[in-house]
């Protein structure tokens, strides 16, 4: 599934040592094989749950909790910027950055480090990610060629999840018509595990949700591309003022983590611009790439 590489790729450009979220989410996010999640929850065969003080919610418990996190969807806006602060290994110092989306067309996220200016942009449309490395003036681009899905549609949910709220790759935002078509499983963390059926999952990834069951607001989702043993998850904690996202890549041999301390976000702000690539600019490789 090609949205990997947009996921992969923005995490790559906030990572650090940091642990972001409270609590990691349980190794059993695949607490039954795909394709094994139920349309009615009520006629499944209970499978093997993270703890036995976790449980299967009810069809009801199900329904109200879906409302309330419906409730606070904002589904009006267009276009939206947030500032912040990010920091990851291999850069000497914390870069300002913001982050600029129109919904279902573009993700920009621009990164500016003292005396320096910009220094690094990732730019996504419904065709392609782009990655500039301005201090060397380098890029690289990554094609969607070859996704045959609705990719306005991939990159709407992708603007939601990093928005952190629920939304199924590919399948829209979280509805009370899809919100039985997945596991949600009680955790004695006083959390929720919301695991997608095989309705909502695409073939090679798993992905789920965990869920504050107090104020039902997204703590962490969880992406695993099988193939590839590649596991990408990003957390969210919340303040008065902002938030904070954070990344952790887990591959065959390494592990990075890093996270980008954000402004809630603007809903007037000035859009950002794509960069206008010529000849002062070479592509190169995504090693290359990453080399201040």
């Amino acid at each position: 599934m090609r949205i990997i590489y947009i996921i992969v790729i923005i995490a790559v450009a906030m990572l650090q040592s940091a642990e972001v979220c409270g609590q990691s989410v349980p190794d059993s996010i695949a607490v039954c094989e795909p394709g094994d999640a139920p349309v009615v929850m009520d006629d499944v065969q209970e499978p093997a749950l993270p703890s036995d003080a976790s449980r299967l919610m009810t069809v009801e418990e199900i329904t109200v909790a879906a409302d309330t996190i419906i409730s606070n969807y904002d589904s009006d806006w267009t276009d939206l910027s947030m500032q912040g602060k990010l920091s990851f290994d291999g850069l000497p110092m914390s870069v300002s950055v913001k982050v600029y989306m129109k919904r279902g067309e573009s993700v920009i996220l621009s990164a500016r480090a003292p005396f320096l200016g910009e220094v690094a942009r990732v730019e996504v449309d419904q065709d392609s990610i782009t990655l500039i490395n301005k201090h060397t003036r380098c890029y690289n681009v990554q094609p969607f060629a070859g996704l045959e899905v609705d990719r306005k549609a991939y990159l709407t949910d992708l603007q939601d999840i990093l928005l952190g709220q629920v939304a199924f790759p590919g399948h829209g935002r979280l509805t009370s018509e899809n919100a039985i078509l997945s596991q949600w499983i009680a955790l004695p963390t006083e959390e929720v595990l919301i695991y997608p059926s095989a309705a909502l999952q695409t073939a090679g990834t798993e992905y789920g949700f965990v869920m504050d069951s107090s104020y039902w607001q997204l703590c962490s989702f969880v992406l695993m591309l099988q193939q590839a043993k590649v596991m990408v998850e990003t957390k969210y904690v919340y303040g008065d003022k902002g938030w904070t996202l954070g990344l952790e890549i887990s591959l065959p041999k390494k592990k990075m983590k890093g996270e980008v301390q954000l402004s809630y976000p603007d809903y007037e702000a000035a859009p950002l611009e794509f960069t206008a690539i010529g000849s002062k600019y070479r592509k190169v490789d995504f090693t290359q790439l990453m080399k201040f």
